[in-house]
C-alpha cells in the first residue's frame, strides 16, 4: 500500500465535497425504451428505470455502463458503441429523508448483443421493453425528466432542487 504525505493539498482534499456518479443505459431498440421495475429495494420500488448503477474505484463511466448492463439485463456492449447523451446533476433524496447529490450519465448504445432477461429479479420485478411514444405511466421521474431531455436534445439538466 502506497502511503500519501500528509502535506496541506491532500489534508485540503479530503475535506473537500463529494459527489457519487450513476450511470445509466438509454437502450432504445425499434422505438422502444428498455425498462426495469423497481423491486425490493428501498428506492422507489414499483417505479420503472433503465439498466443502471454507480461508478466503481479505478473504473471509468464507460465500463460501469457496459459492466452494469451485463450484470442487471444480459446485454453486451461495446464502449465505442456508447454515447453520452445526457448529464443530470440530482439531489437523490432517500424514503427517510436522507439525502445526497449524484452526478448522472446516460450512455446511448447503438448497438448490443445478447438476449435481454432480468438477471435480478431480487432488485427488479419486471423488465421490458416501452415504446417512447406510450411510457409507463410509473415511470421514476427523475428518468422521465431524463429521457424527454435526451429525446430533445437537451444535453444537461437538474432534478430534485
Amino acid at each position: 500500500m502506497n502511503s500519501v504525505p500528509q502535506s496541506n493539498f491532500y489534508l485540503s482534499e479530503s475535506k473537500r465535497f463529494k459527489i457519487k456518479v450513476g450511470v445509466f443505459l438509454v437502450l432504445i431498440h425499434n422505438g422502444e425504451l428498455l425498462c426495469l421495475r423497481r423491486y425490493n429495494t428501498g428506492v422507489e420500488d414499483g417505479l420503472y428505470v433503465v439498466p443502471m448503477g454507480g461508478l466503481h474505484e479505478d473504473e471509468t463511466p464507460l465500463q460501469a455502463v457496459v459492466r452494469e448492463a451485463l450484470e442487471e439485463v444480459n446485454v453486451t456492449l461495446k464502449v465505442q458503441d456508447l454515447k453520452l447523451a445526457h448529464v443530470m446533476y440530482r439531489k437523490h433524496t432517500q424514503p427517510d429523508g436522507y439525502y445526497f447529490y449524484q452526478q448522472d450519465l446516460f450512455f446511448v448504445a447503438n448497438q448490443y448483443t445478447g438476449i435481454v432477461r432480468n438477471l435480478e429479479p431480487h432488485k427488479a420485478d419486471d423488465v421490458r421493453f416501452f415504446h417512447l411514444e406510450n411510457l409507463p405511466d410509473n415511470l421514476s421521474p427523475f428518468i422521465k425528466q431524463a429521457i424527454s431531455c435526451l429525446l430533445s436534445g437537451v444535453q444537461y439538466s437538474e432534478f430534485g432542487f
